[in-house]
């Protein structure tokens, strides 16, 4: 067999590779693995000691995050509860104003309205005027007293300056040492003051930075034990640990509970004499942060003999020191074991693959000889040549792998152009579904911020028109918007669809996604009905997605589209829900915006244009009529005898008779005119572009109405009213709008001169 050329060489390498081995795994293999392993066993309890670090800096800065978040909380809460505590006694000043209180009556009301007010820890507010007397304050001590020269534990002057600061900004915020309601211990308090400039008044509130403080520090104490059970169950090689300690040498956190919490100052090392907490903590100033220190073992105290290794960090933050310690044996013992292990193995193994190694080079060889002889004719490109070994063996195996090889290579260099024109067309497809998603996702982001630029539903209606037409051109489709008393479907915008379909009503419940709440998809072969609102044409495909928004329905995006594939249909879907869900974030904001608008500028008790809206109006209506060379007409109105009604029937009748004449304020005019409430009893009516002649005799026509209609029921009576009417236009009487307003009110206090239920015109020569 050695006269085997190839048999030879063979055996000759495996000896020389066993000689090289042998050595080799000794001198080099073991003493690596040994340090190798020591240094992964270190870098674990590096990497542990750093875990927990990284933790406890993070609960830091998630405490200092919390804390900041907190004051600012209590901020914005102080500044609301005082903001409504103000708006209550401007309320309760306007009722002084319109002679419904008097003076003491609505200062009395005023100081019950604080002193009622609780919440929190026992907080409250307080009342003072600009000379620093409370007006009210719950602390009896304080209450009625001038505190000017009331000062903190810092000598500082406290009511002055948040006097000071709520008369210079409106209102603003003062820290200070103050004792809590009850108590007699100074607490840092921090409080917001705002001016009511009408009474002569601050009113305030406070928050004591030790309840905020609080707070934080019981979130402290949840981070914490939460880290504890974690280094408790943290484990460096076989006995390492984790503990942590303070700069006094407290134990904050360790696996014995019996030593947590306690004091290990006096705790030496017994070679150096030093205290081993004070040598852990200028460990933690090295640049490695590690200590190397003899130390004893649980199974022999006493003996101090074995080394031990701790890597230790400072967090400055909490003043807390982070250490990982283990004894260096067990950093070394899976080495040693892994070596050992490694070596025999080793040695086993190459005896073995000597002795399988002849076997299988005398037994390939043979085989090997009959592969070279035909893979050179293969090379020569006789591809019809097989190999003929006959054994039940791998070698066996590999003589028909090398046939079923051959047999292969020749179909697949056949049918190779064949795939790699398959492979090219799943590309381009492939590129093609990444561009769409690129399309799709570009087209929604478009579609997003074209809808939040809307500032009407007109032109919510029309982007979503062109959204539509962009994003789905082969399809046709409507937007159904669903009225306010929510029983009717209107079409509002469309494309692709006929000249007539807009306008187009139905009831709400003709679409079965108003039924169902969510998306509805219907195709004309399945077993499904179809929504009503399609009429007799249903050999169709529609999606009806419904449109909604925290809690409210907008109505529906609804879509006929052509067949497609279920993936496409699913995309299609997905799309049109996206876009339906800007569409009502869309609506949903000019909803909330437009609600916002009427409730500042409507007079809640009559539901008419308030004193601030009719300045807005008066400026524009001045520089339209500027513009347009028009008119426009101000009736000025008052209830004849109000005074009476209230003292004789009380409050509640003069509230009801505003309600109902506001409401025959509001049938009786245009659309184009603005009805407002001036104030108490009296009323303006701004007419654009109206001569005097209209004007006199719609004022008169309404005063008609009144006197003869106007009949309001209350406890039993029938009260009849009547009003005075004034009368002026701008820019007839004058060129200068408040000056026109002052002549409609000197000609309405003509017409209360002049007996009431009456309209006075002011006279062309006032201007």
């Amino acid at each position: 067999m050695f006269r085997n050329t190839l048999f030879a060489k063979l055996f000759l390498l495996l000896l020389v590779a066993v000689a090289i081995i042998i050595p080799g795994v000794y001198y080099f293999t073991i003493p690596a693995v040994d340090r190798h392993i020591y240094q992964l066993e270190e870098h674990a309890g590096k990497t542990t000691l750093d875990t927990i670090y990284t933790l406890l800096s993070q609960t830091e800065r998630d405490l200092a995050a919390w804390h900041k978040y907190s004051i600012a909380s209590h901020k914005r809460q102080l500044k609301d509860i005082v903001n409504i505590a103000a708006e209550s006694l401007h309320l309760i000043y306007h009722k002084y104003e319109r002679g419904q209180l008097s003076y003491a009556e609505a200062k009395a009301a005023a100081i019950a309205q604080i002193k009622a007010f609780r919440y929190g820890n026992n907080d409250y507010l307080y009342l003072c005027d600009y000379d620093a007397n409370f007006i009210f304050h719950p602390d009896p001590e304080l209450d009625g007293i001038n505190s000017a020269q009331l000062k903190d534990i810092n000598g500082q002057l406290i009511v002055p300056p948040m006097i000071a600061r709520a008369r210079s900004a409106g209102a603003g915020y003062h820290e200070y040492w103050w004792n809590r309601l009850g108590t007699q211990q100074p607490i840092r308090k921090i409080t917001y003051t705002q001016d009511l400039p009408e009474w002569g008044w601050v009113v305030g509130s406070g928050v004591y930075v030790a309840d905020i403080q609080r707070d934080t520090e019981a979130r402290k104490n949840e981070l914490i034990a939460f880290l504890r059970d974690f280094i408790r169950t943290a484990k460096i090689a076989t006995s390492g640990y984790l503990y942590v300690f303070d700069g006094d040498l407290n134990m904050i956190i360790h696996p014995n509970s019996n030593i947590e919490k306690t004091n290990f100052s006096g705790l030496k090392n017994p070679l150096t004499g030093q205290s081993i907490g004070q040598e852990l903590i200028a460990a933690a100033g090295n640049k490695d942060n590690k200590l190397i220190y003899q130390w004893d073992k649980p199974s022999d105290p006493g003996n101090y003999s074995y080394q031990k290794v701790a890597w230790v960090r400072y967090l400055p933050e909490y003043d807390y020191y982070v250490t990982s310690s283990v004894y260096t044996e067990d950093l070394k013992s899976s080495g040693n074991l892994l070596a050992k292990r490694l070596f025999h193995v080793s040695i086993a193994e190459i005896f073995l693959i000597m002795v399988l190694g002849l076997l299988l080079i005398y037994n390939v060889t043979g085989a090997i000889k009959k592969l070279v002889q035909v893979t050179d004719k293969i090379v020569d490109g006789d591809l019809s040549e097989h190999v003929k070994i006959e054994r039940n063996d791998e070698i066996g195996q590999l003589g028909n792998s090398f046939n079923l090889m051959v047999d292969r290579l020749k179909e697949q260099i056949d049918t190779l152009e064949s795939r790699v024109a398959e492979r090219t067309a799943a590309q381009t497809q492939l590129v093609a579904q990444l561009e769409q998603n690129n399309v799709e996702t570009t087209m929604l982001k478009e579609a997003n911020e074209m809808l939040q630029e809307c500032r009407n539903v007109e032109e919510v209606y029309r982007a979503v028109h062109i959204i539509m037409r962009k994003a789905f051109p082969a399809t046709s489709g409507s937007l159904f918007s669903l009225g306010y008393e929510g029983q009717r479907l209107e079409v509002v915008s469309d494309w692709n669809c006929e000249p007539d379909n807009l306008g187009k009503t139905f009831p709400y419940d003709t679409c079965f996604a108003m039924r169902r709440g969510g998306s509805y998809v219907f195709a004309s072969n399945e077993e499904k009905l179809p929504c009503s609102h399609l009429g007799t044409d249903v050999g169709v495909h529609t999606i009806c997605v419904l449109i909604s928004a925290y809690g409210d329905i907008f109505g529906v995006l609804h879509v006929q589209h052509e067949s497609v594939s279920e993936q496409r249909l699913q995309r299609m879907l997905s799309l049109i829900e996206d876009i339906a869900e800007y569409t009502a974030g869309a609506l949903a904001n000019l909803r909330l915006r437009s609600r916002l608008r009427q409730q500042s500028v409507r007079d809640p008790l009559t539901g008419l244009f308030n004193r601030r809206y009719m300045d807005e109006v008066l400026a524009q209506e001045e520089s339209r009529a500027d513009r347009n060379a028009s008119q426009v007409g101000i009736i000025m109105i008052d209830v004849d005898h109000f005074k009476k009604f209230n003292d004789t029937y009380g409050h509640e009748a003069g509230d009801e008779i505003l309600r109902v004449l506001g409401k025959v304020l509001r049938d009786y005019f245009r659309e184009s005119d603005i009805v407002c409430r001036y104030g108490g009893e009296e009323f303006i009516i701004i007419l654009p572009d109206i001569t005097l002649g209209q004007c006199q005799a719609k004022a008169e026509q309404l005063r008609d109405v009144v006197e003869n209609n106007c009949n309001i029921f209350f406890l039993k009576d029938l009260l009849g009213i009547t009003i005075s009417l004034g009368i002026a236009l701008y820019p007839l009487h004058n060129n200068d709008m408040r000056m026109v307003l002052k002549l409609a009110d000197d000609a309405l206090y003509q017409a209360k001169a002049e007996g009431r239920n009456r309209v006075v015109s002011a006279s062309v020569t006032a201007s």
